[in-house]
């Protein structure tokens, strides 16, 4: 019988659990070390503006919140819309937006609140909850929260005292530990280009926080109003908001009380065009009466009235980002209704 051809010197050996052991704690060294010196070379805040955004909003809400003054969190429309210069003149107290991104619902957003009450001697008078409709249509997981620089552990102890499930909470440590497999197509992108270069000035962000769009894009408006709506029909006969919003909600009003700021849920601005539309105004109308339900058991929560402030499509990068001056417009309005409310106090 042939045998079987062999490398000269070949030598055998029995593989213990030992060496099985040792041979995946090198394995895990080595994916950790790899992972860890990606996210060391290439911070999240270096990769996308997104993530620039993100780390800057989060060192703003470091700093703590303004004593007696005005914040707002919520998502990409407020990030845009909330002029805090313009506050600032019509109301007279110091303003901050913190406000980033709609996939990071009203939990991601307490977390931003919970981080500038943390540093803050006093809290501020009124904390603003700034949503365009669709955040009311999108979903939130572990890999998308970790994104927020927030401390591993201890949700339900933070503004909104809402926990994460077993799997959310699995998803975010992977996601902070392992970026190179839950940010990929951001570490390929980069090394597509070259290794990446964020321009700020492409997308500036002011002093108090308020991101600055250069232009508006009036053509993509309708084609992504049309994906809005199919957004708010996938919802189907399920609670509006959804469970996680309005627990998360629920505990901005338990912080407003415990901490005795006045909170005020705002709807961001939206394209006149989609706002007329009869699947989106009875969808906001939805959103619209559970916070009436939720405000009228405190005195300190409050919808802010005036109904929707609405924009044509050319002063829109997007159905709900306003580019500068309309900003500006925004603010006003807004700062006008809150002294409605007799806000500040």
């Amino acid at each position: 019988m042939a045998g079987i051809d062999r490398v000269a010197g070949e030598q055998e050996h029995a593989t213990g659990a030992r060496g099985l052991g040792l041979m995946l704690v090198l394995v895990a060294a080595l994916v950790l070390g790899v992972n860890a010196a990606a996210i060391r070379v290439s911070p999240v805040s270096e990769r996308t503006f997104d993530g620039r955004t993100v780390a800057t909003k989060w060192a703003l809400a470091s700093a703590g919140a303004p004593a007696g003054g005005v914040v707002a969190i919520g998502d990409s429309s407020g990030n845009f819309a909330v002029d805090t210069a313009v506050l600032e003149e019509s109301l007279g107290v110091e303003a901050r937006n913190y406000c980033t991104y709609g996939r990071f619902l009203n939990l991601g957003a307490g977390w931003f609140l919970d981080r500038a009450l943390e540093g803050a001697e006093t809290p501020p008078s009124v904390v603003l909850v700034v949503m365009g409709s669709r955040t009311f249509a999108l979903e939130a997981d572990g890999f998308t929260l970790a994104s927020i620089p927030a401390p591993v552990g201890g949700w339900s102890g933070r503004i909104p005292y809402v926990a994460l499930g077993a799997a959310e909470a699995l998803q975010l440590v992977a996601a902070r530990l392992f970026p190179l497999y839950a940010q990929h197509r951001s570490f390929e992108g980069g090394i597509r280009k070259g290794f990446w270069q964020i321009d700020g000035s492409r997308l500036p962000i002011r002093p108090g926080g308020t991101s600055v769009l250069p232009r508006a894009y009036p053509n993509g408006i309708a084609p992504f109003s049309e994906k809005v709506l199919a957004e708010i029909e996938a919802m189907g006969a399920g609670p509006i908001p959804s469970s996680r919003d309005r627990a998360a909600m629920e505990g901005l009003v338990r912080a407003a009380e415990e901490r005795g700021f006045d909170l005020v849920f705002v709807d961001g601005p939206v394209w006149e065009g989609l706002a007329i539309r009869e699947e989106h105004a009875a969808f906001i109308s939805k959103v619209h009466t559970f916070m009436d339900e939720l405000c009228a058991g405190s005195t300190r929560a409050h919808r802010l009235p005036g109904g929707l402030q609405r924009f044509p499509k050319e002063v829109l990068e997007n159905p709900f980002h306003l580019t500068a001056d309309a900003a500006a417009a925004y603010s006003r309005e807004l700062s006008s209704r809150l002294q409605d409310l007799g806000l500040p106090r």
